[in-house]
């Protein structure tokens, strides 16, 4: 959002003021120019009158400052922000990681409530349910709470194309000899 109105508005508030220390001052400058007050004497007023040229131009600096920073500051900070917090999906990805799967699984479907609209959290939780947990009934419960619950077409396909990719990684090697992660060979296994 744009602040040019609320700069504009403090800019036309302030402008009277300061026209009106400019004047005085311009006013007490130019007397002592002229020769009004004698010579030493004014010092006085010229110094006086400079004064106020300095109070005016303080009081419109920042606004000012903040009309020519606006365009400039909007390069690195646009001021979007977004309507509610985004889902932190970094827990429940780091207890996956580190095989607290029912820990991960309880963290997504506890975003997937937050959050019923984001498609991620039931993909992730049927990825854990099929890869990790090897509970095929719990991922097509999880795909079928996630069709009923996504409002949108694209988001409902989105999770119906997905699911199918995890599942159909099974179907080639049955779910009995499936092991997601393969164990390392042991050196005198390769034969070094």
């Amino acid at each position: 959002m744009s602040n040019y109105r609320e700069i504009l508005i403090s800019f036309a508030l302030r402008i009277p003021f300061v026209v009106i220390i400019f004047g005085f001052g311009w006013f007490v400058l130019a007397r002592a120019a002229r020769g009004d007050y004698g010579d030493w004497a004014a010092i006085v007023p010229a110094l006086f009158g400079m004064l106020c040229f300095l109070i005016a131009a303080v009081i419109m600096a920042p606004q000012i400052a903040r009309l020519l920073a606006e365009p400039a500051g909007k390069i690195f900070y646009s001021g979007e922000r977004f309507a509610h917090p985004q889902p932190m999906y970094g827990i429940p990805e780091s207890k996956r990681k580190s095989g607290h799967y029912q820990e991960a699984f309880d963290g997504f479907q506890k975003i997937a409530g937050e959050y019923p609209q984001e498609v991620k959290p039931y993909l992730e939780m049927i990825n854990i349910a099929i890869v990790d947990m090897k509970n095929k009934k719990l991922a097509d419960s999880v795909f079928h709470q996630g069709i009923a619950t996504l409002d949108e077409k694209e988001a409902r396909d989105t999770l119906a194309q997905m699911y199918k990719a995890i599942s159909s990684r099974l179907k080639h090697v049955g779910w009995d000899h499936y092991h997601p992660i393969s164990p390392k060979p042991k050196s005198r296994d390769i034969g070094v």
